[in-house]
């Protein structure tokens, strides 16, 4: 896909003019890249840092349908979101799993209890499909032993899914190249072109790469699409645009399965605020997430504060109370942004997902909504722009955005969830990615599912500019292994370092920007 001098090959093909400029590849970005590059068109995504760096590779890892939104009356929101869910279910077996929810019910809390009865039944209407059903003590305790017993009244059991954010951000992204985009990491759009009029016709290029090889570039386009998430008010300087976002921090934290052994994700209300939480079983590891907090500065990125790891694990010690949840079995944390409409809600939890977009001397912006909907929303703005592109296409968000993974090889010896785990997380490259492949390196990098040989992959090509962006986006080492995954340092260097042309100089200097940055964002304040 990105092979060794994809880069040098891609910026030397950016000095023409464009249907289509995305600024942003995060999961918005990326819908709105492979929508428009499988109608032929000619379009460019450039990134400032790496694929997904933002909110798409720091969310709860679901695909769901929002259930707490219905409490807020959001129901477009959610029938749009859970109708996507169904739909990637099918379309990304192995990236997008089908995933049980429990809901328990306490004597203290009853009126909670019917509340969410019924509302997972409004959930299942508007997929619309027909999969919960009501758990008694006892069959809560089969499924969940360790969840809170005392007060117990039984559970609502229902289904969301979860998700690998940001593989599904490079493989929306690689199926959208596979159709005859570009799309470059990496490559800050550090100020947008006019025309005569004062209106966006372009914007200048700047490679962002430690080699920093490639010089500024004026590139023009027919539309420029602002769709850089929490940045979109920066973005939109350039156009005198006032702000329009509410920049909401959601943080988590991540234990080891053996510290919190749960089969199912959990929600629950916390016991200070009555605000619904979730704990999920994700890639061998527990998460338990997420806050809503105003964000105010916007540094490159954000951390999780004291205060929020103290309200997380009172949850988890309120939920779970004989598992005795403490900071020292934290194993990393990680936080984001939300990029929310402002609509002047009194808290950040009553603010509306819907996504909005608009236009302001020419610049397209689409921002809000949730990464449930990134292909109703990528929709949504090429229909807006449609009559500003060759042939005024027509988008909907029914149309095909994954190119389906060939079938297992007979000679193959993976394990059937081996294989669909990789085949969903790669698409059309899990057959390149065996046929590299050692057989040493077939083996599972404990606790998570992916494979030795994906690191090596990952290196050859997936467009990797950093050992933050293998280990904390590629694989999720960072987030998913004590200390970071840096135990591994070794091992990884002999995979990746003949492959990315790194000196030794450069992997050590590397290494201290990708401790640095563990340290100070995935890790404990």
């Amino acid at each position: 896909m990105w092979d060794t001098n994809w880069r040098d090959t891609a910026w030397s093909e950016l000095n023409q003019k464009w249907d289509l400029i995305i600024i942003g590849g995060g999961i918005t970005g990326a819908g709105i890249f492979n929508l428009a590059a499988r109608k032929g068109l000619h379009v460019l995504l450039l990134e400032a840092s790496d694929f997904a760096f933002g909110t798409s590779s720091r969310s709860s890892k679901l695909v769901h349908g929002g259930l707490r939104y219905l409490r807020n009356k959001q129901f477009d929101v959610v029938r749009e979101s859970v109708k996507e869910r169904e739909r990637l279910i099918k379309e990304a077996p192995g990236l997008v799993n089908k995933l049980s929810f429990i809901f328990p019910g306490f004597t203290t809390d009853a009126t909670s209890q019917i509340t969410m009865s019924i509302g997972v039944i409004i959930y299942d209407l508007l997929a619309p499909k027909w999969d919960h059903r009501i758990l008694s003590p006892n069959q809560v305790f089969k499924k969940e032993p360790i969840l809170r017993h005392k007060e117990l009244t039984g559970a609502n059991q229902y289904y969301d899914a979860s998700v690998d954010d940001s593989r599904l951000v490079l493989r929306v992204i690689q199926d959208g190249v596979r159709s005859g985009g570009i799309a470059l990491n990496y490559t800050k759009a550090s100020s947008l072109l006019k025309n005569a009029k004062n209106k966006i016709i372009g914007v200048i290029a700047e490679d962002q790469t430690p080699e920093n090889t490639h010089p500024s570039l004026e590139i023009q386009a027919a539309v420029v699409i602002n769709a850089s998430g929490p940045w979109s008010d920066e973005v939109r300087k350039n156009v005198n645009g006032t702000p329009r976002l509410r920049k909401l921090r959601g943080s988590h934290l991540i234990f080891s399965r053996e510290k919190l052994p749960i089969n199912h994700a959990v929600t629950m209300l916390h016991p200070r605020d009555g605000r619904a939480l979730f704990t999920i079983p994700w890639e061998g590891v527990s998460m338990i997430g997420t806050t809503d907090l105003d964000q105010q500065d916007m540094d490159k990125e954000t951390s999780i504060t004291a205060q929020e790891v103290d309200y997380l694990i009172d949850a988890a010690n309120f939920a779970f109370p004989g598992r005795n949840v403490s900071c020292d079995d934290v194993i990393s944390t990680f936080s984001g942004l939300r990029p929310v409409i402002n609509t002047g809600a009194a808290t950040p939890s009553q603010e509306s997902r819907a996504h909005q977009v608009w236009e302001e001397d020419g610049l397209i912006t689409v921002s809000g909504g949730k990464l449930s909907i990134f292909r109703v929303m990528a929709a949504d703005v090429l229909n807006y722009i449609s009559n500003r592109l060759p042939g005024n296409p027509k988008f909907d968000h029914r149309d095909q955005i994954f190119e389906p993974p060939p079938k297992k090889p007979e000679t193959s010896n993976l394990a059937p969830d081996t294989w669909l785990g990789l085949a969903g997380r790669h698409g059309q490259d899990v057959i390149p990615l065996l046929e590299s492949a050692s057989p040493a390196s077939l083996t599972s990098i404990q606790p998570l599912s992916n494979l030795w040989a994906e690191i090596n992959w990952a290196a050859k090509q997936e467009a990797v500019v950093h050992l933050d962006d293998l280990m904390l986006r590629r694989v999720r080492l960072g987030l998913c292994l004590p200390n970071g995954g840096m135990d591994h340092l070794g091992k990884i260097k002999n995979l990746i370092q003949k492959e990315l042309g790194w000196s030794d100089k450069r992997w050590k200097k590397e290494v201290s920007r990708y401790q640095d940055t563990w340290k100070k964002y995935y890790y404990l304040p």
